[in-house]
């Protein structure tokens, strides 16, 4: 195994460490198979409620009735709004890390074609749940603890598309593949917004997607 591959399976353990950490499994641990089915309800309908009303909007109430379950056995489980939401957003980076894995786990992919897949999965997360990260960007602007949670995914997920990068291009100095991340990052977020902001099926959007998968093997140095 060469040094690139000893940092791209490192990079990887590390993701699948972070997934194996969502709340929705470490709260199952200790509950029964009833209970965790009712927590990963629980964490599912506080997804929808926050992606719709926000942080602020979100209820203890209107997550219990989207559940199914009543608010005294919520608070069984979150004993507050704040440990929800914690828990809710945690369980939703950690779909978004899972998402990462995905991309370059099955058949035999060089990293730039793994790279490629995952640019195009953050166009697809754009359309599908753009509205879910307006959400995330609002809790991070108002709440510290929200903030580092959010950083700290994008630094755990930076490593990982850093080590593809690298991959790709081993000509590129560590300095130049970081600054690579940087703006693939804003490129993909950057759409997140305009979609977000424009009327669906936009044929300016569509160039716009494909110009990102240009832009970055231009930027990676393989166009």
């Amino acid at each position: 195994m060469t040094p690139t591959d000893d940092r791209l399976a490192a990079v990887d353990e590390h993701l699948k460490t972070l997934s194996r950490q969502r709340p929705s499994l470490k709260y199952a641990g200790a509950h029964s198979a009833k209970g965790a089915r009712t927590i990963h309800a629980i964490l599912k309908a506080a997804e929808d409620v926050f992606t719709e009303y926000g942080h602020a909007g979100l209820s203890l109430r209107q997550v219990a009735a989207r559940s199914g379950v009543t608010v005294g056995n919520l608070n069984y489980y979150f004993p507050s709004k704040r440990a929800l939401l914690d828990a809710m957003l945690r369980e939703s980076l950690a779909d978004y890390v899972d998402a990462h894995i995905e991309q370059v786990s099955g058949d035999d992919v060089s990293p730039m074609e793994a790279l490629q897949r995952v640019v195009a999965f953050y166009m697809r997360t754009a359309r599908e749940r753009h509205r879910l990260y307006f959400q995330i960007w609002g809790f991070a602007a108002s709440d510290e603890d929200a903030k580092e949670l959010v950083a700290e995914l994008y630094r755990s997920v930076g490593r990982f598309i850093r080590a593809l990068i690298a991959a790709a291009n081993p000509d590129l100095s560590d300095e130049e593949a970081r600054r690579a991340v940087i703006t693939i990052f804003s490129l993909e977020e950057g759409m997140k917004l305009f979609i977000g902001l424009s009327p669906e099926g936009d044929p300016t959007l569509e160039y716009a997607e494909e110009e990102v998968q240009r832009l970055t093997l231009q930027i990676v140095g393989r166009a």
